[in-house]
């Protein structure tokens, strides 16, 4: 068999496809066909600043979607020509054979999901980072700890709420449908021509981030509605919006703020008693299984059978094959809202 992959041949250079090796899957691991591959913006800071890679070439790309081709020692959850979408964790581990932008993706079968025939390549490839990052700080002990949804919500999770700050992002869409999910009242933060989006995911309230009493607002929402919030997670990082999740939780006690990058500020206390934690790039390391296996082989596969998960953003989709992954990092930066640029190899 053959494989071919888009290359970052050295620092701030243009992708490249050439050959690359046909690598089968290990112990635990599957082999993907992909039909599919999602930009992430991980992708183009690694393009463009040189960051987090250590040898050069590389191999990026972090999502697929695509057909089981072959399963490794010991796997007994998929077979051959499922409809699957998954994680590559090239970065994490350093094995090219983990990478995205190529033809075929070896993942370890804890970060790999089956779809639904209702679900399309395009629509399931915008929702494994996404998921995964926004999980990490849901559900992992060591950011919120809270339970993972199951069938119903959770007792009394109605009289608890959470802050999510970018809900119409794709970390950001995940957030409010996992924590809606467990039962918690979602407050979150989107332009106004997004609000009816965020609102479809289900988020209760939603306020405008422009708005310069933002943070008032929001506080007289949470005491209106009378419940306890368990924290904020910040999912756009930037200083100014770390400080206005501070001031909502801090108002409140304190409690965790959750961040999906570090940013310019120091992680610790950021005000009061305020606890703030990075979420970092997720990997199913032994401590963390519980959480990927109630993620992936649960919610993600039954929530999109049963439609309590959407497979949202919507995908921006480009075809043309590896070829076109440059043009999908060039479209990325150009900007885009509430959608996700994916890259069609085969249909």
């Amino acid at each position: 068999m053959s494989n071919q992959a888009a290359w970052l041949s050295s620092e701030h250079g243009q992708l490249e496809v050439k050959e690359a090796a046909y690598s089968k899957p290990g112990p635990g691991e599957v082999l993907i066909k992909n039909h599919v591959v999602a930009i992430n913006p991980i992708d183009a800071k690694i393009q463009e600043h040189g960051v987090l890679v250590k040898t050069y070439p590389f191999i990026l790309g972090f999502e697929v979607a695509g057909e089981i081709e072959e399963v490794g020692e010991g796997v007994t959850r998929f077979e051959k020509g499922e409809r699957v979408c998954g994680l590559a964790i090239a970065l994490r581990t350093q094995n090219l054979a983990h990478a995205g932008f190529q033809l075929h993706t070896c993942a370890i079968q804890f970060a790999v999901a089956r779809i639904p025939t209702s679900v399309s390549y395009a629509q399931a490839a915008v929702l494994p980072i996404g998921l995964a990052t926004a999980a990490s700080g849901l559900f992992e002990p060591q950011y919120l700890g809270l339970p993972p949804p199951g069938p119903t919500p959770s007792a009394n999770a109605e009289k608890r709420a959470i802050l999510i700050w970018g809900g119409s992002s794709v970390v950001g869409s995940c957030a409010i449908q996992m924590a809606a999910a467990t039962g918690l009242i979602v407050f979150t933060t989107a332009s106004a021509k997004n609000h009816e989006y965020v609102r479809g995911l289900g988020a209760a309230y939603v306020f405008d981030y422009s708005n310069p009493n933002i943070v008032k607002e929001i506080l007289a929402a949470v005491v209106g509605a009378g419940v306890e919030l368990v924290g904020a997670y910040d999912v756009i990082s930037e200083d100014d919006t770390t400080e206005k999740c501070a001031e909502v939780v801090h108002h409140f006690g304190g409690g965790v703020l959750l961040a999906t990058r570090l940013g310019n500020r120091p992680e610790g206390v950021m005000l009061g008693d305020v606890r703030r934690s990075v979420v970092r790039p997720p990997s199913p390391t032994a401590t963390e299984m519980p959480v990927w296996i109630a993620i992936w082989a649960d919610f993600l596969e039954q929530g999109l059978e049963d439609g309590r998960l959407k497979a949202k953003p919507d995908p921006i989709v480009i075809k043309g094959g590896l070829d076109m992954c440059q043009e999908g990092l060039d479209l990325y930066r150009k900007g885009v809202s509430a959608a996700k640029i994916v890259v069609e190899i085969e249909e």
